[in-house]
């Protein structure tokens, strides 16, 4: 449901290349997670998981292809318009004269997808989707991880993988992560792998700022930008996504290599990890690769955002630890079988996303729609029955 209490902003003097700066600033004030631009259409923004209108008008076309020209660069719309899918890193820095609402040394960064399609009555508009950025990056400390997973977060070597959906929350784990390494293990050095960069790590103060490069500027690609870390001393590579097989590959590599890499995967159970990284492979050496894979993999969370009835959200994971004693377990059985083995574990100790959801349902934090996103009809009548018994 829309937020009654909230107001869209009022856009004095008009819409320009400054007022959509400072609107974006605003946004950012106001706990969006994502700013939504089309032709033809209101401004949109995400907040708390809900969408509500941002800006008293709708916005013509060719005024907000204009926009984009002076936000980001001329030679980027006809890009976008011969069908090419663009992601861009946008910040925003204050000056001494209060420049877009922001101090002085203060920044807001977004992640920015420009793509053009069919949007109501506009045949032909670029829809522009802009991640907001925190600018602090939140404590791992105060993000309530399980003290078990809290215990085993940066192991000294190996492969970690945080999954979920888009807009779960994955890159702001990862991105708390390397801080908390960099504050507490100022030794290990830090180097990410990101497309595009979000979270800006460094701080004053540290021995070494964690070196973040990014795709298509910086590197080619992650498997080219992991290979090169290998000779660079690293400790913990962060890999934005495992997203085919040769940044697969070069993870597990530089887990043999005595490194840890962190990275993400599009998984909705731990136990999907093997089958999604393993058939990236041939068939031929499918084998081989999920052997090599399970002996360095550490940790695999899956977490979801819910939306609670405060209008808030709250995240909810489940995780599995890869131990000794676990290990050892799934060389016994053929690798196809691990998942189902790694998913019965965690459903037998009730640390399912469902789980944790239906306790949320039953403390009254969210409601039936909410929890209807990640239980279907059949795990709720289980679950009931459960509860009845």
């Amino acid at each position: 449901m829309p937020e009654k209490t909230f107001a869209p902003y009022a856009f004095d003097g008009g819409l320009t290349p400054e007022t959509l700066r400072s609107f974006m600033v605003w946004c950012a004030r106001q706990q969006s997670s994502d700013i939504h631009l089309q032709g033809d259409n209101h401004f949109v923004i995400g907040r708390h998981g809900r969408l509500v209108r941002a800006s008293p008008f709708a916005v013509a076309d060719d005024t907000l292809a204009k926009l984009m020209d002076d936000v980001f660069t001329p030679e980027l719309r006809p890009m976008v318009r011969g069908g090419v899918s663009v992601d861009r890193a946008l910040q925003l820095d204050g000056n001494a004269d209060g420049r877009y609402g922001l101090e002085r040394g203060e920044r807001i960064r977004f992640r920015v997808n420009l793509l053009q399609g069919t949007a109501g009555r506009q045949d032909s508009t670029i829809g522009w989707t802009l991640r907001v950025i925190p600018s602090v990056i939140p404590p791992l400390e105060e993000m309530e991880l399980p003290a078990e997973l809290m215990e085993h977060i940066l192991p000294a070597k190996g492969l970690a993988l945080w999954g979920g959906i888009t807009g779960s929350g994955k890159s702001t784990a990862l991105a708390s992560t390397y801080r908390y390494c960099m504050d507490h293990y100022p030794d290990r050095k830090v180097t990410t792998k990101e497309d595009p960069i979000e979270f800006i790590l460094g701080r004053p103060g540290d021995i070494l700022p964690a070196l973040q490069s990014q795709i298509g500027k910086d590197i080619p690609d992650f498997a080219t930008g992991i290979r090169a870390d290998l000779r660079r001393a690293p400790s913990v590579i962060g890999v934005g996504e495992m997203r085919d097989r040769e940044t697969i590959d070069a993870g597990i590599r530089a887990g043999q290599l005595g490194h840890l890499c962190l990275s993400t995967t599009h998984i909705d159970s731990p136990g999907e990890v093997f089958a999604r990284l393993i058939n990236e492979f041939a068939h031929e050496s499918r084998e081989a690769m999920a052997w090599a894979l399970l002996g360095v993999l550490q940790y695999v969370v899956v977490q979801t955002l819910l939306r609670t009835t405060d209008g808030k959200r709250t995240a909810v994971r489940e995780y599995i630890i890869i131990d000794d004693h676990l290990r050892e377990k799934l060389g016994e059985m053929p690798w196809s079988q691990w998942g189902k083995h790694v998913n019965s574990l965690i459903r037998l100790e009730k640390r399912r996303i469902v789980d944790q959801a239906w306790l949320l349902y039953q403390q009254g934090r969210i409601d039936a729609a909410e929890l209807a996103v990640v239980m279907s009809p059949r795990q709720r009548r289980e679950l009931e029955a459960e509860s009845i018994a």
